[in-house]
């Protein structure tokens, strides 16, 4: 398409209309929007990648998956787009194409607590000792001590994930490096009482500085040791 003032004028108002829909998380909208915005600049990256993502957020997966990909061979470089690709592969059953572009996204770069949790997640629906042998190479890369009041996004995102899968695997891991989440410590200290474990769930909660755990420790105490 010819690169007129006209053209360019409605350029801009269809990048405008797309801002727009984009706050609004108004995927069809945004959808079309970016449709005629290429057409006027076909093979734009960033503009392939804004329609996966209005794709993706509407279910379209496949084809949300095409037009990333798409993205990606017409230069984009952004940490997200293999990131959302990602997210895509999961959606339609593909989880090792899922984890080759998480992992592109975390070799691009990615600061977003999203990727490595969505990466741990897709690894522990294979395996729970694949997720752990990802955690140890993340610990590897950077050892602790660890800021546990400002993870790092890996370390945020891995707590988020251990919150989300089933089973206490991730939790656990998290627990003997140190993790003092509430949440994540509950996953445990449930799973161990919920097994009858009481040693174990003592174990844990023996020298808590939380309220809940601590009332729980005595409890548990009372009970084992009525004398």
């Amino acid at each position: 398409m010819s690169n007129t003032p006209a053209s360019q004028d409605r350029g801009q108002q269809l990048w405008d209309q797309a801002q727009t829909a984009l706050a609004a998380a108004d995927w069809p909208r945004l959808e079309q929007d970016v449709d005629q915005l290429l057409d006027i600049a076909p093979d734009h990256p960033e503009l392939l990648d804004l329609l996966g993502h209005a794709l993706l957020m509407q279910g379209k997966a496949a084809k949300g998956c095409m037009v990333l990909q798409k993205a990606l061979l017409a230069g984009n470089r952004s940490f997200w787009t293999p990131h959302k690709l990602g997210d895509a592969h999961r959606a339609l059953q593909c989880p090792e194409a899922a984890l080759e572009a998480y992992e592109q996204a975390l070799a691009w770069g990615s600061d977003s607590p999203l990727t490595s949790r969505n990466l741990l997640e897709a690894l522990h629906a294979d395996n729970a000792l694949r997720a752990i042998e990802r955690l140890e190479r993340f610990a590897a890369a950077v050892p602790p001590p660890w800021d546990w009041q400002a993870p790092a996004p890996w370390l945020a995102g891995a707590c988020a994930a251990a919150l989300r899968i089933q089973g206490p695997a991730l939790a656990a891991w998290l627990l003997s490096h140190g993790c003092p989440d509430p949440a994540v410590r509950a996953l445990v200290w449930h799973h161990d009482l919920y097994r009858l474990d009481f040693d174990a769930t003592l174990d844990l909660l023996n020298g808590s500085s939380l309220r809940l755990e601590q009332l729980l420790a005595e409890r548990l105490q009372r009970l084992l040791d009525p004398a």
